[in-house]
This record gives structure tokens, sequence and C-alpha cells, in this order.
């Protein structure tokens, strides 16, 4: 969106064009023909593109519906949970850099308690973060800066970068590919105190020393991961968190985790603890072993209450075989499964369509190697 079309959006004519659009029934090409009997073209295709990436924000933002958006920005901005979670960090900093602000996802919670300087390349989006940061009434702790953050970085205490990851419809995961690429060295020229959000699949090898890095899920999804360095790093260099409860696993001296069978329980760990690489330390807090040692499931022969964790009681394990397997799954009349893989050939679509289920019973199937021989933990959720 563009510095213009905010503008119009902001407009009286804009606004009634908008309640015009929400009220029009139809799909889009058929808003679209009624608005243009009375509205420029130009108008009624920003009008319309905002109330679809509105309703696209509705599940990242509790003001989507009066803030504005591009479509890159709002794919890669956190959501307000995530954000503000993050913003806590910065509660004791009064001057903070927001660099490659993009759409103010975060700078909003920033802005709370901290001045905050918003700097991206793009003069539109500078525009989108001033119109979202007044719609939660933080603009007058919002400055914006056009600038090339590889370039310059304007004084701070503290720095939140937000790289862009995406290229060609392809995501990017080392740090030396984002736009602008991560320059440790230029940043701590202006302060060490900094977080940097990277991509949760981050290869190990690029993963700086001395820092922290954070995995966070939100809902059980592995949205993204920070690496946070200075003042902002906590005692830990490894961690995984979970909103919105706000529950947190830290790295600590550990062995690796025994390596068994199946027991009576297998607990599938959510993907921050897999991404953070704590299964073990995760085994040891509950008491629980592993299938293998490079497989991420988890079993014990006590139920495991975590939420880190979701828990499984086993029925059956059964050596992988086609004809076998839909022989159980007849005999028993499942015609829904939920299929969970790690380190498995097939994937789930591929081995459902296979399967040709019928019935009315349920199923969890749980994909894995064993020994390094493919492997089926026929399952139930246990209910807490």
């Amino acid at each position: 969106m563009t510095q213009q079309e905010i503008t119009y959006i902001q407009s009286p004519e804009g606004q009634a064009l908008l309640q015009q659009a929400s009220n029009t029934e139809g799909d889009e090409l058929t808003v679209l023909t009624q608005l243009r009997k009375t509205h420029p073209p130009d108008h009624c295709r920003t009008v319309v593109h905002l109330i679809n990436l509105r309703k696209r924000a509705q599940a990242k933002f509790t003001k989507a519906n009066h803030m504005v958006f591009d479509r890159e920005g709002l794919e890669q901005s956190s959501g307000e949970v995530i954000a503000q979670y993050r913003a806590k960090r910065y509660a004791s900093y009064s001057q903070i850099a927001d660099l490659c602000c993009g759409i103010g996802g975060d700078a909003i919670p920033l802005a709370q308690n901290a001045n905050v300087i918003t700097a991206d390349m793009n003069p539109n989006r500078l525009a989108i973060t001033r119109h979202n940061a007044h719609m939660y009434n933080v603009a007058h702790n919002i400055h914006p800066i056009c600038t090339d953050v590889s370039q310059w970085i304007p004084p701070c205490d503290a720095i939140f970068m937000d790289p862009g990851r995406r290229q060609d419809n392809r995501r990017l995961y080392a740090l030396s590919d984002y736009h602008p690429p991560v320059n440790l060295e230029h940043l701590q020229t202006v302060t060490p105190n900094m977080g940097i959000k990277v991509a949760p699949g981050l290869p190990e090898s690029d993963i700086p020393p001395h820092c922290e890095i954070e995995f966070i899920s939100e809902s059980g999804n592995c949205k993204e991961a920070v690496l946070w360095f200075g003042q902002l790093k906590s005692n830990t260099q490894r961690r995984a968190t979970l909103l919105p409860a706000g529950h947190t696993l830290i790295q600590k001296p550990t062995s690796p985790a025994e390596v068994q069978a199946p027991g009576a329980y297998i607990a599938e760990p959510d993907n921050a603890v897999v991404r953070a690489h704590l299964i073990d330390q995760l085994a040891h807090d509950l008491n629980a072993w592993k299938l293998s040692s490079d497989v991420a499931y988890l079993s014990a022969d006590h139920p495991i209450q975590s939420p880190f964790v979701t828990c499984y009681t086993v029925q059956e394990v059964l050596p992988f075989n086609l004809k076998r397997l839909q022989k159980y799954l007849s005999s028993r009349h499942i015609g829904r499964l939920d299929i969970k893989k790690r380190h498995f050939p097939l994937t789930p679509e591929a081995l459902r369509a296979k399967l040709k289920l019928k019935g009315d019973g349920w199923l969890t199937l749980i994909l894995t190697r064993i020994d390094d021989y493919p492997t089926v933990i026929v399952c139930d959720p246990l209910l807490t």
C-alpha cells in the first residue's frame, strides 16, 4: 500500500468506500464490478485488496479492521501475541531502533514504553507503520526514518531487527541471504543490545557464538526464532517458548537421553523444543526416553503431563507393512486418522491415499524409524 493509498483510505471518501465495499455481497470480482459503477477503478482495487488483507490479519492483530497492510509485510510480520511477549525484554530501554520495521507489528508494543525509531528503506512501509501506530495510540512514540540500515543505523540503546527472509517466493534461511544481510559487526558499532528475528530453520552453522537463540511457538506452531545479544540475552544459550501461556524451556547441562523401545505412552514435543535441540533436556525433565537417537519422539511407562508435549497412549507397535496396516485398520473400522511422522519415507497424504479408509473409528498413527526400520505406532490421544 502506497502513501497515496493510505491518505485516501484515511479520508472521509475512502472510509465511505470501505464501508460500501464491506456491505456489498459477492466474490471479489462482483464487489469490484459494483464499486466501479460509481468510483474510480484504482480506488476500488485499493479498498477491496485492503479488506482481504484485513480478513487475513485478524489472526494476528486485534485491531486488524482498522489497520493498513501490504501483502508481503503482513506475511512477514509478527502477530500481537509474539510481539508483545518479545517487547518485555526491552522494558528497561528508552530509545529503541526497529530496523526494517515493516508494517509496525513490533514497533507498536515497543512504543508502549519507549521512543521507537522505525527505520526502513521503503517509505510506504514507514507510512503503514505510522497509521497502524495511531490505531494503537502509540504514534507519539514512533519516529520514522527512511534509510538503508546496512549503511547507517540511528543512535539507540537497543535494536530490534526483522530483515526480509523471502525472495522470488523462496524462503531464505542463511543470515547472509537476508534483506539486508545481517552484519553483526555493523550493528554492534551502535549497541551490543540486539534482538534479531530469524527463520526457525536457521542453519546451526549460522547461529553466532555468545548469543541466545529463542524458538517461539504460538498455539502449537513454531513461528519464529530470535537471536538475543548483549543485555537482552538471558543466562542460557537456547530456549523454547510456548505462547500464549508463556511456558519456557531453557538449555541446561545434560547428558544424552536413553534410547529404548516404545513404552505405554508416546510424547510428541512441540516444534519449538525440536528446533531448539532441547529433546534430551526435556526427556530428563519428564523422566522419559527417546525412541531413537535422531528422532524427536519421547516415550515413558507413565502418562507424560507437560505443556511441551502432546501425549498419546500406545495401542500397537507395528513394523511398517502396507497390507498389514490396511488389514489392521479395516478390522477396527477406522475411517479417520491423524498421521504424524518423523524420519519416515512416506508423507501422511501419500499413506492416507493408499489405505483407502472406511468406517467411523478414529486413531492416531505415528510414523517413524526405530532401529533404522520404518515403524507404525498406533495411538490414542491422552485426554487431560
